[in-house]
């Protein structure tokens, strides 16, 4: 093997290893919890985890037929909920998109893929940091696609990584106007959330509502509120 080429492959083996190390880092850290794959054990060779045959939600969405809204509300209400787990965790999640999150048999979701996560100390401002670029207002950011893309039932991708780490202008994003959870996703693209604790307390209410079958018109996005409630959109 040429010089040249045996370096390129030691160089690709070390990122490899120390994906898996932090991959390690980030299962240890974060436990069992809701919408994040079961972490079965982890050893010195790898990560076991538990087998989810449906695959991933990106190939999902685009050959099963569209779930319901109570479905798709219980959908964005998981991702939201372990989005806010890994930041609780003071844990900054690379590459939130819907090829990333598998499908359990119960069709709950479940968020894998951490090797390039960023872990801070437990005392770290998650709000404050920043990765080179990655910050908890780029997970908002990329959490506002994953919903996207569920409520439309087809994948939307806008990945700041590519640009550089800089937000498009509102006019290069699709509108979200009358759809449901609308005023939640714009939000999210917008930064208009401070933190994830703010997006869930201002969604979790609107959005279990939803999943127990509750309609209600003071939830209509028409009327300009986004309380609990009003941002989901609903009409």
């Amino acid at each position: 093997m040429p010089e040249a080429d045996r370096e390129d492959e030691e160089y690709i083996n070390e990122v490899n290893c120390a994906m898996l190390e932090t991959e390690k880092a980030v299962y240890r850290r974060v436990g069992r919890c809701g919408g994040i794959a079961e972490c079965i054990n982890i050893s010195k060779e790898g990560i076991l985890l538990a087998l989810y045959e449906q695959g991933d939600l990106e190939r999902y969405v685009e050959v099963e037929a569209e779930v319901d809204r109570t479905r798709k509300a219980e959908w964005i209400l998981s991702i939201i909920k372990a989005t806010l787990h890994f930041h609780n965790a003071k844990i900054l999640v690379d590459d939130m998109a819907l090829r990333n999150i598998l499908i359990a048999d119960d069709l709950s979701l479940r968020m894998i893929d951490f090797g390039q996560c960023a872990l801070f100390p437990m005392d770290a401002d998650i709000n404050a940091v920043n990765d080179h670029g990655l910050t908890a207002q780029a997970n908002i950011f990329h959490l506002g696609c994953v919903i996207y893309s569920i409520v439309i039932w087809k994948r939307y991708e806008c990945n700041l990584f590519l640009r550089g780490w800089t937000r498009p202008l509102p006019s290069e994003l699709p509108g979200t106007d009358q759809l449901f959870c609308g005023h939640i996703v714009q939000k999210c693209w917008s930064a208009e959330y401070t933190c994830m604790e703010q997006l869930y307390r201002e969604s979790h209410k609107g959005l279990e509502r939803v999943i127990h079958g509750c309609r209600d018109s003071a939830l209509d996005q028409h009327e300009g509120v986004c309380s609990e409630e009003s941002c989901l959109g609903i009409h």
